[in-house]
């Protein structure tokens, strides 16, 4: 009896847990944005990833990386002021943005110069996908990108509240395809 008095409260906690874990990404809003670039360095690189959601809330994530590992990576979230995120919204949603058609490419076997960005926006029921992987892949695209791309570094410089948050999947690079940097 004393055995399935802890299987049955065993089972009921995980349950619990379950639903919970359950209401808490229920509860989070749609993704709206979500940003990445990866500055490749000689000795280590650095990865800043951003997704923004409709709730005006962002999950932010800084790594230093090197051989492919992370060495340190730091998560902050926080919520985007109304003035910000009307800013972005008008750059999301601008004509320029919203046509702009990148093809989709694999990736090559080696990148000089690599700089890569991926940036997928959603629109409704899809995502606008776009992915570069150096400056002269995103260089055709420049004028259409300048007011994303000034929002995104001041975005990423300014300051955070560091969270106890853990890193979100979406932010893991893809390592099924190697990419030498040369």
């Amino acid at each position: 009896m004393k055995y399935f008095v802890i299987i049955l409260c065993t089972a009921l906690g995980v349950s619990l847990a379950f639903a919970a874990g359950n209401d808490e990404a229920a509860k989070r809003a749609s993704l709206r944005l979500l940003l990445s670039e990866v500055q490749a360095g000689a000795m280590a690189s650095e990865q800043y990833c951003a997704l923004v959601f409709d709730d005006h809330t962002y999950h932010f994530e800084r790594a230093s990386r090197k051989m492919g590992k992370d060495r340190d990576r730091k998560i902050f979230e926080g919520e985007l002021v109304k003035a910000d995120w009307d800013a972005l919204n008008g750059i999301l949603d601008s004509p320029e943005l919203k046509d702009l058609n990148v093809p989709l490419t694999a990736p090559p076997v080696v990148v000089e110069n690599a700089h890569p960005f991926a940036i997928s926006i959603s629109r409704g029921a899809t995502f606008q996908n776009m992915e570069f992987f150096d400056n002269s892949g995103r260089k055709p695209y420049d004028s259409q990108l300048k007011s994303l791309m000034h929002w995104w570094k001041s975005f990423r410089g300014s300051r955070m509240q560091e969270s106890k948050a853990q890193a979100d999947s979406r932010c893991s690079l893809d390592n099924s395809q190697g990419i030498y940097a040369h």
